[in-house]
């Protein structure tokens, strides 16, 4: 069986391996918070890896061969790239991407705080013969998967069509259950359906200039310190130099929300954290979020969990 091999070029000095066997590597990545990768060596140039962030750290991408393929999909959280050109694009949950070394990220983070999604790596110039000609007895040409995407100038990114989708989750389910043939397997079958792919079933990737993101990132950070006041979105666009529409269009693509639906999903995370530490009065708990009417903070509360503060409160 393939031995799963340590590249610390792929990881940085911050990286350490916590556990390492015949079937599987677990690295820690060595980021502020949780920065967990699971890595399976399938064939000789082929791995799987598993990736599990919880950090709000944003991290250079490392030094990676000339020939990468590389085709990741995204579980959950939200997957934020910059690139050498320094624009920035982003994997949403049930997406995936393919890219090639070209134009892999130079950097990445993760907008939401979390991202949990599965990466298949080829390593075009590291495969043998024999897994070349295995390969195209299916059929699978390794080295055209993506010609079709045009890669060399862009990260191809698309939603999840169904057959891709129940390969995916399959993946998830597998990995605290199934041995490294099973994976071997799924990457075959992932592989094929690559092979398939052409531009006309994929959508095109937003790209942002960074400082449209760095702006916009900057008036959510208001945003969420000034969450008793009550501050026009267009005077803070005004401020930052951002046109409103473009502010609304960069905002939901970095955070996968409008600013307002997002802000109520931050304030009423903060509210069940706040109802949990049974510390602060109801009362409080809506004046501290910007709410001087108690009923419209109860409201607010019960369309994102479902129930009423006070009973979110006795059932904790």
């Amino acid at each position: 069986m393939e031995r799963v091999n340590f590249n610390p070029e792929w990881y940085g000095v911050q990286a350490k391996v916590l556990s390492r066997s015949e079937r599987q590597m677990v690295v820690d990545y060595g980021c502020n918070g949780r920065g967990i990768v699971k890595n399976y060596s399938l064939f000789e140039g082929i791995q799987l890896c598993f990736l599990d962030f919880e950090t709000d750290e944003s991290m250079r991408a490392q030094k990676f061969n000339p020939d990468i393929l590389q085709i990741t999909h995204c579980q959950t959280g939200r997957y934020e790239c910059e690139f050498a050109n320094h624009t920035v694009a982003y994997l949403p949950t049930g997406y995936f991407s393919v890219a090639t070394t070209a134009h892999l990220p130079t950097s990445f983070s993760f907008p939401l705080g979390k991202y949990y999604g599965v990466s298949l790596v080829i390593d075009r110039q590291a495969l043998s013969d024999e897994i070349r000609r295995m390969m195209r007895t299916i059929p699978i040409d390794l080295d055209k998967i993506g010609t079709t995407l045009g890669l060399e100038t862009q990260w191809y990114v698309s939603d999840t069509p169904p057959q891709l989708r129940h390969l995916f989750s399959e993946l998830y389910t597998a990995i605290q259950t199934e041995p490294v043939g099973y994976f071997k397997v799924k990457a075959i079958e992932l592989l094929y359906h690559m092979d398939q792919l052409t531009q006309i079933s994929g959508c095109d990737s937003k790209y942002f200039d960074k400082k449209q993101i760095q702006a916009t990132k900057a008036i959510r950070e208001y945003l969420i310190s000034h969450l008793d006041e009550k501050v026009p979105l267009e005077q803070l666009a005004k401020e930052a130099h951002l046109n409103l529409s473009v502010f609304h269009l960069v905002f939901s693509h970095i955070y996968g929300d409008t600013p307002y639906a997002y802000l109520k999903k931050y304030k009423m995370n903060l509210a069940a954290q706040w109802l949990s530490e049974n510390k602060m009065k109801i009362g409080d708990i809506a004046l501290e979020l910007g709410y001087s009417n108690a009923s419209k903070f109860a409201k607010a509360f019960q369309s994102v969990y479902g129930m009423l503060p006070k009973d979110y409160r006795k059932n904790r």
